[in-house]
């Protein structure tokens, strides 16, 4: 499902050619380095000092360098991706969220992945990468706004627009773990949502 932010991308030949190497090498790292992971174990969400507090006002770039305010997310309940393009990490999580997207008890959630605007490997990175999630270009620092300093991290707000997440370390024998504490409140966040106006 696309938003009204998100356009089909027009890349130049030369960013098609440096896509068909950085992606499939990406990948394949990181495919090696999730197989070679130990069993996962439990994961308890940490205490944050964002998480119970308004999300801060941003606005950002379509990959048309068109922009939009964050109130385009009002009354959603809303999951940013902060990634820096290159990590080898990034496709897998990006990979998991997409399928958690198609899950129609996610299907009324707002994906967005931001990506840095002014990155060179942003445009080239994306060319390659089969994934439906919307892209925004981070042109006035959204990352610093949520203390995004380890990267890719993961925030959720509420419909309310009330951060209810902030997490980074999908790492290694850490992803899964952290990926389905992801899981679990993202569906709580939703639930709450959906629920009739007289049970909020």
């Amino acid at each position: 499902m696309r938003t009204s932010f998100d356009f089909p991308m027009k890349w130049s030949f030369m960013s098609r050619w440096l896509a068909r190497g950085i992606v499939p090498a990406i990948t394949l790292i990181t495919a090696v380095c999730l197989t070679g992971c130990g069993t996962p174990g439990t994961f308890t969400l940490p205490n944050d000092p964002m998480v119970g507090k308004p999300s801060p006002y941003f606005s950002f770039h379509s990959v048309h360098k068109r922009t939009f305010p964050s109130t385009n997310f009002q009354g959603k309940t809303l999951v940013m991706v902060f990634i820096r393009p290159g990590q080898p990490e990034v496709p897998i999580l990006l990979q998991e969220l997409e399928k958690l997207h198609r899950n129609p008890v996610y299907s009324a959630v707002q994906f967005v992945v931001m990506s840095p605007e002014t990155d060179p490997l942003t445009e080239p990175f994306w060319v390659g990468l089969e994934n439906s999630l919307p892209i925004a270009l981070d042109f006035t620092d959204v990352a610093g706004k949520f203390g995004a300093g380890a990267l890719p991290m993961i925030v959720v707000t509420d419909y309310k627009g009330v951060i209810r997440m902030r997490l980074d370390g999908y790492l290694g024998d850490q992803f899964q773990p952290r990926f389905e504490a992801t899981r679990k409140l993202i569906r709580q966040v939703e639930e709450e949502r959906s629920r009739p106006t007289t049970a909020r």
